[in-house]
């Protein structure tokens, strides 16, 4: 459930509305979560538009537009999405009721504090999933996840220090909540067969250049031959992990292994038959595309709807 709102000017943090009715305030773990969610308002100017911040028992979510910044606490199961759709709805509420103009001059905190009152009403709705009326929205929300999904803000930026937190480090951000990638598609999968044949195949005819190599065979294979077959072997074993498995630079990955099999396919041109060297550019060009094309799905929860 949504436990916690606030809405801060992005360039001086300055309050200006928040949640006032927030559930046990004697709760002294929930007191020094809400404390993150200040700390975190606190270096808005300096994040990305959107951040995620995943602590044990609560997520803070941030969302900012037109020099305010919107952020809510929830408890940890609660769905990613529903989280960005009511933080959603609290900016599109506030830019419609209060002018730039209006939150440039704001000399106090919390000037907008009535504001609380569409916070508490939305609050409600979100944390009552079966009754919202904009269920038919989180698709499309969805899909704007996962183009551009949030940055998650490390739980050591904002782990205590002796008076205060830590400032945030920006360079140990990393990509929201675990990220997955699509099913593979079939033509994916028939890919795998041919890219883990040809990679066998790689390893034996490096295996045998090194044992008939020789200086006096000017025409045969020599051991840089054979390290070309090795290596370009493993390049295609490294599309088949990067074809599975999610990683930091993927895609920059795979364009460096369809380089290496391209750079070892000419070293190697003269040791294979016009046809053999087609049928092994196309298939590592095919892998490389069926990498870049498989993109990260996020996880769209069951909202019991």
């Amino acid at each position: 459930m949504i436990v916690y709102a606030l809405i801060v000017r992005t360039g001086d943090s300055m309050a200006l509305s928040a949640t006032t009715d927030y559930s046990d305030q004697s709760d002294t773990s929930l007191k020094e979560n809400i404390k993150c969610v200040k700390t975190v308002a606190n270096k808005a100017a300096r994040l990305p538009d959107r951040c995620t911040l995943n602590l044990v028992q609560y997520d803070i979510h941030m969302i900012s537009s037109l020099g305010v910044s919107y952020l809510v606490m929830c408890q940890s199961p609660y769905p990613m999405v529903l989280a960005f759709s009511f933080l959603s709805e609290v900016m599109k509420e506030f830019t419609t009721k209060y002018t730039s103009s209006e939150v440039s001059t704001v000399r106090r905190p919390y000037h907008f504090i009535e504001f609380d009152s569409y916070i508490h009403k939305t609050r409600q709705r979100y944390n009552r999933p079966q009754t919202l009326t904009t269920r038919i929205n989180l698709s499309d929300l969805t899909g704007e996840l996962q183009q551009k999904p949030p940055y998650r803000l490390s739980v050591t930026d904002v782990q205590p220090v002796q008076n205060g937190y830590k400032s945030l480090n920006i360079p140990q951000m990393g990509v929201g909540p675990p990220p997955r990638l699509e099913p593979l598609a079939w033509y994916a999968l028939i890919s795998m067969v041919p890219t883990v044949l040809l990679a066998l195949l790689g390893f034996y005819r490096a295996s045998s250049a090194i044992q008939v190599s020789s200086i006096e065979e000017y025409n045969g294979p020599t051991p840089i031959h054979a390290l070309m077959f090795a290596v370009e072997s493993a390049c295609r074993l490294f599309q088949l992990y990067l074809l599975l498995y999610q990683s930091k630079y993927r895609k920059a990955e795979s364009w460096l292994c369809l380089v290496v099999q391209i750079l070892c396919t000419i070293v190697i041109w003269e040791l294979r038959d016009l046809s053999i060297q087609t049928v092994f550019l196309v298939t590592a060009v095919f892998s490389h595309v069926c990498i870049i094309t498989r993109r990260l799905q996020p996880k769209l929860p069951d909202y019991n709807v």
